[in-house]
Formats: C-alpha cells, structure tokens, sequence
C-alpha cells in the first residue's frame, strides 16, 4: 500500500472544514510503536483562532470584533435614497400653459396637489411672457409687475410699447422673449401668483383694459421651497440582503440571543418624515416566508430632520428591530438565508399644517439597512453537508520494505477553546457522486467544546481524541474517490441549550497521524 500526501492532506481539509492546515515535513519518519510491526506516522497539524475564520467566512458579510473581542457578523443591504424631484414637481403647474388676465390686477389661483401649500419658492431657473391686444389710437406703454416676484427686495416690473390703432385689426403686442425669472423669490400668499398690468397712453393717460392679456410662465423650477409639504410618499427600492451563513445547512437550530435589524436613515428635508414598512420578511433556507411582527411595523418610525435654522444639514436616525421590540430572534431560528424589506417614507403623517418645511434641490432622504448577528447564542444539531472535489489518488509512500500493510487507522486529536463540539464524518464518492465508502463507521466528535461560566463564556480548554481503522481492501475503494462529502455537526454544551460566545482570540489545535500495522 502507498499513501499520498495529498490524499492526507484533502482528508484533514476537509475534516477541518477549511481551516487552513499546515503539513509537517516528516512522512517519511516512520516510528515502530511495538513488536507487533505497527508504525506511526505523523501528518498534519494545523491551529486557528476563531478571528481568521470569521474574517474569512462570508464574502456577502463583515466581521468585525468589539472591545470584549466578541465576534459579529454584519450583512448589509445596498444604499438607497429618493430626492425632492416629486415635490419640486409642484411648481409644474404653472408651467407653458397661458393663464388669461381678466383684470389689471389678478390673482393667478396656485392648487398644488397632495395639500400642499407653499409660503414661498427661490427660483433657480424659470422664463415669463405676456400677449395682449389693443385697441387704443395712440402709443401705449404696458407695464407689467408681479408682487408675488421680488428680487433683492425690488419687485418683478417689466415694460414694452406698442404702435397706436390705426384699422380694423386690433394691435397685437406682449413680450416673446422669455424674460429670466432665475434668483427670484416667488411667494404665495392664500395660495396665489398676483399678476398686474397698467396701460399708459402718451396722450389721454391711463387705460383701463387691454384685450386678451395673458402670461406665461416657462420651466420654472426651485433651489428652495418652504410652506407646508403635503402628503407625500418617498418610494424607495425593494432590496433583500442574502445571509449564507447557513448556506450548507440541513437540519438543527442556531439560536442567535442579540440580533438586530439596524436601519441608519440620512434625511436633510426640513419636515417631519415617517416610516412606511410595506415589507420586512424573514425568507429561510426552505424558502418560507416569516414576516417581522413589531409595533413599530404598524406605528412607523420618526426620522430626524433639520430646523429652520439648519438649512443644509443632514440628521440621522438609527433605529433597531432587536429582541425587545420584535419577534426577530424567533424568526431567526427559521434558518434565514435573506431578509427582504421594503420601506417608503410619508411626509408630514400626522397632517399638522402648522408646520412649515424646507427644502433644497439638493435635499436627500437615504436608507441603509443591515442585519446584525452577534455570535453569541446556542447551537443544537446543527448539520451542514458540503461536497469537496478531488483529483485522483497517487499513494506514494511504500511500505513495502517493512512488510504487507494489512490495516491503517487515522488519528484526529484536538486541543479546543472554542465553545463548540464539532463531530465530523467524510464519505467517499465516485465520479457520479455514489458513496463508495466512508471515513468513521458513523459520525464521530472530533472537537469537544471548551467549558464555560455562566455567561457563555470560556473557562478551560478540552481535548478529544477520534480514531478510522481502514482495511486495506477499503483502502483500495477508497482510491477511486472523486468526491468527498463532508456532514460536520455543531453543538454548544449542555445538548445546545448553553448559549455561548465566540470571541476572536478563541482557538483551536487540530492534529493527524497515521498508525499502519504490516505483516513481516
């Protein structure tokens, strides 16, 4: 019988669930341990602190470490933000539609939708018209002002002249080109635009009318609104964030004793904002579908936002679904590979029109939203099953100088301050993944958790010891092995009911000989 490094390599490594095994470079040492003709061989050993693993762990996920070294998994969802287009919007109803003057002074009515009221708007871009006809036999002059329009505290006037009445046609006059409205202030007062026109003749003075008179207000648009806001609703996108911790699992609970759902919200509008949660659903490895329960699910969450005083700044609001408020550690006892959410916000939910907000064109209301898992928490038969691929077996150390090998049993020893008992078992598959053979009879402890205090946490190291007798007519099945299936069963002590914590400088040493018994 030849054995390949190789081949004793993938078993540790698989046995190890990747931890990163290192080889020692005596294979070809052999030690006669008795007259019986048995020697032992040493062949890997490998140790790693729980800090390495987790670091490694998920790539969807960070791990990071608080100053207790406790260990926690953070899963985040992708940012999402809505901006003030929608209640900008507003200002598109006076735009390119002519609104007929009746009367030298009138008050263009201003309805915004969604009860909206504006106090007042600074335009950042905008253009304005008037058209008339007249009548009159002599040079006119038309002065048209807009009280609602100020700018540096002069009030908007524009004048133009036209010829005198002369047939049967009446005079037509008004301005085509747009004049630029940008840097003005447009206020409205009891929801309306005032408009005024006088009419001066050279001779006679004053005229009462003009015919036909109309303006036109063109792609005006705000940097700043303030008034009441309305009813609106800030949609933002559905997201679901993937949790693969328990990518491999097939059966066992993993309870969680702190988790939470973190929501970090970023709002620079000036007036109160309200969560909308139309989803928060716990989706599991089954893909069953377990909604979040919360009063804050029904009631909403208040987002902080900036006064009057704070134009430009950016308040935040972090709010958590945990265990107190919350079904969320029971859900997770689901097995959750996602957590999909929906979240909209409501402007102004309670309908208090006193109070007047602001915004910029560049106000923004964003979202991030993240799953916390601290590792903290009990483990009961927790299974996961994994497939590791493997080139053929090459078995290239010879015994044959020191008889016929009639058995060889591996050795796995651990040394563990981890709080966690790890039973392994590996099967051996062919090229068309059927089970040929397998490494224990059944599946065996190889790591025993360490002990731990009340609090979960460690207290003294365990040490175990687990042993594969293999024939050498095993060992030739075994060598037409193209897969390894690997079934690793965690446990926390006390049969899973001890919550426990895992913390970065936890380690474990892991080791593996080879006992070979020959025939002389």
């Amino acid at each position: 019988m030849k054995i390949n490094r190789l081949f004793l390599l993938a078993l540790v490594l698989s046995a190890l669930v990747n931890s990163g095994c290192q080889k020692l470079e005596n294979l070809d040492k052999l030690e006669v341990t008795g007259i019986d003709a048995e020697y032992a061989i040493p062949l890997l050993s490998t140790s790693f602190e729980m800090g390495e693993v987790l670091d490694n762990f998920d790539e969807n996920s960070s791990v990071f470490f608080d100053e207790n070294g406790q260990a926690i998994l953070r899963y985040f969802g992708d940012f999402t933000s809505s901006g003030s287009d929608d209640i900008f919007a507003v200002l598109s109803i006076v735009n390119n539609i002519p609104i007929p003057l009746p009367d030298p002074v009138s008050a263009l009515p201003f309805a915004a939708p969604n009860g909206v009221t504006l106090d007042y708007a600074d335009l950042k871009t905008g253009g304005f018209r008037y058209f008339f006809t007249s009548d009159h036999e002599e040079d006119i002059t038309v002065t048209v002002s807009i009280p609602s329009l100020t700018k540096d505290g002069e009030i908007f006037s524009h004048s133009i002249g036209t010829s005198p009445y002369v047939g049967t046609t009446p005079v037509a006059g008004g301005l085509l080109s747009p004049v630029d409205l940008a840097g003005y202030r447009l206020s409205v007062p009891d929801d309306s635009i005032y408009v005024e026109y006088h009419a001066f003749r050279e001779v006679s003075g004053f005229a009462d009318t003009l015919k036909g008179f109309a303006v036109i207000f063109s792609d005006v648009t705000a940097s700043f609104i303030q008034g009441y806001l309305g009813n609106q609703v800030f949609e933002f996108e559905r997201d679901t964030i993937e949790i693969d911790f328990f990518e491999n699992w097939t059966e066992g609970t993993l309870r969680f004793e702190d988790p939470t759902i973190n929501f970090l919200i970023k709002n620079s509008f000036g007036f109160p904002v309200r969560s909308s949660i139309n989803v928060l659903d716990v989706v599991s490895v089954n893909d069953e579908i377990f909604p979040l329960s919360s009063p804050f699910i029904e009631a909403g969450v208040d987002f902080a936002y900036p006064e009057p005083d704070e134009i430009g700044c950016i308040k935040e609001t972090n709010f958590s679904f945990n265990n107190e408020n919350s079904n969320l550690v029971d859900l997770l006892e689901a097995v959750p590979k996602a957590v999909d959410y929906d979240i909209d916000g409501l402007t102004n939910p309670d309908g208090n029109t006193a109070i007047r907000g602001f915004m910029t064109d560049s106000s923004l209301l964003s979202v991030q939203v993240e799953v916390v898992l601290p590792v903290f928490g009990a483990v009961s038969n927790y299974n996961v099953f994994d497939t590791i691929k493997v080139e053929r077996f090459d078995f290239d150390v010879d015994f044959e100088e020191y008889g016929d090998v009639d058995y060889a049993e591996f050795k796995l020893f651990s040394e563990n301050n981890i709080p966690l008992n790890i039973d392994l078992q590996l099967f051996f598959a062919d090229e068309n993944e059927r089970i040929i053979d397998s490494l224990f009879t059944e599946i065996a402890p190889v790591v025993t958790a360490a002990t731990v205090d009340e609090d979960g946490n460690t207290l003294e190291q365990s040490t175990e010891e687990a042993f594969a007798r293999v024939t050498e007519e095993r060992f030739e099945r075994i060598k037409a092995a193209r897969n390894l299936f690997l079934r690793a069963r965690f446990s926390t002590p006390e049969a899973g009911m001890r919550s426990v914590r895992v913390t970065a400088d936890q380690d474990v040493k892991i080791g593996m000989g080879l006992k070979v018994g020959v025939t002389r």
